[in-house]
């Protein structure tokens, strides 16, 4: 029992897990196997609860929001059957590189969150300001700041970088795709559609070309989530093959609700 004047103990609000289950396994590689493309991160709470915010493109081209908190949630139709999902094991570990024991738990304590974002690497934006450096190329390395794949020097995905202000790399598929996105956003929002370095948001310029093909208009799909499954030259059709055949949603379930 806590000492007067002790502090309370902080109570997790899911079922402490000392292992993961076995269905986490089939989840997590889904996870690490598949490509999302992380279009923003706002790093967000106080500093005894943080919290970060992060928009990412589906498996099927549908843009979703993550928020880590101290039990992380997403909007996508899977999560909010109540199950955890794909896309928030995804930002644990491949964007956050949260420890193991706390990727595969349902809740998060404010200790564990703390230490989750002090070892994080921090938001894109946080790391230069709008404008700021001289415009010179940074050596190809690292993570790709949209899709959290490493980036090569030579023999990989094609790279272009900004060359109006940081010099940071970014995967020339990724950058279509994020820019892609912001131009939807920014045009739904009432905005000038700007495409901007995903690292210090200065302008992008360069890459004219490349620039000039991506779409100004989104739309949404049917239910209710802007798609980009068409400039990600993906399937908006669902892949089941590595779904529990139990799942309320998969084709063979026959309106069967399992959480």
């Amino acid at each position: 029992m806590p000492a007067a004047g002790d502090a309370p103990t902080e109570k997790r609000l899911r079922r402490f897990r000392p292992n993961p289950p076995n269905s986490f396994h089939e989840l997590y590689d889904r996870a690490t196997t598949q490509r999302f493309y992380v279009l923003s991160r706002t790093r967000c709470g106080t500093a005894d609860l943080p919290e970060e915010r992060v928009e990412l493109t589906g498996s099927t081209g549908n843009i979703y929001t993550v928020v880590i908190t101290r039990q992380p949630r997403c909007d996508c139709p899977y999560a909010r059957k109540g199950n955890q999902c794909k896309h928030v094991l995804y930002v644990l570990s491949r964007v956050l590189h949260a420890k193991w024991e706390y990727v595969y738990q349902l809740a998060l304590l404010s200790e564990e969150l703390r230490e989750i974002f002090r070892d994080a690497p921090p938001p894109a934006s946080d790391g230069d300001e709008g404008g700021a450096g001289d415009g010179r190329r940074k050596p190809v390395e690292g993570d790709c700041p949209i899709c959290f794949c490493e980036m090569e020097a030579s023999g990989g995905e094609p790279v272009v970088w900004c060359r109006a202000a940081c010099g940071q790399n970014i995967h020339k598929a990724c950058f279509e795709t994020w820019a892609t996105t912001k131009r939807q956003q920014g045009a739904g929002r009432g905005g000038n559609g700007d495409v901007t370095c995903p690292y210090c948001r200065s302008v992008w310029q360069g890459d004219e070309d490349m620039i000039r093909t991506i779409e100004k208009k989104g739309k949404r799909n049917a239910e209710g989530y802007v798609n980009v499954a068409s400039q990600l030259g993906i399937s908006t059709q669902r892949d089941y093959s590595t779904y529990s055949r139990w799942w309320s949603g998969h084709p063979s379930s026959y309106r069967r609700q399992y959480y």
